[in-house]
């Protein structure tokens, strides 16, 4: 799906779904993203796409994770299907896990994908 496309000198620049693509063509959609397309349903769910929640600065919400890589009080790194996500900051604690969901409560400071 196109979200902004800009003509800057005869370049042009096109985000679908997050990747940049420059003097080329649209990238060519599986037949989930076509079919999530026609029937207007959530991207996340269907594409198995992590979705990141933040409340303020103390709580962070990561649904469709797949690992913790790595935990302590100042970092927390979570594994997706798409990229590892690096949350940084201050007496970071995990408060919810599930086998599809993840809540961070602490001070976060940096939210990084990697």
């Amino acid at each position: 799906m196109l979200k902004f496309y800009a003509n800057l000198t005869h370049v042009r620049i096109y985000i679908y779904g997050g990747v940049i693509v420059k003097n080329k063509e649209k990238p060519i959609k599986s037949i989930k993203e076509k079919i999530t397309d026609m029937l207007d349903m959530p991207k996340d769910v269907m594409l198995d796409s992590p979705k990141v929640t933040i409340i303020g600065d103390n709580y962070l919400t990561v649904e469709n994770y797949n690992g913790i890589m790595e935990y302590t009080d100042k970092q927390v790194r979570i594994k997706t299907s798409k990229k590892s996500i690096t949350i940084s900051g201050d007496r970071l604690e995990i408060r919810t896990i599930t086998d599809s969901d993840i809540l961070i409560e602490g001070i976060i400071q940096n939210v990084r994908w990697e």
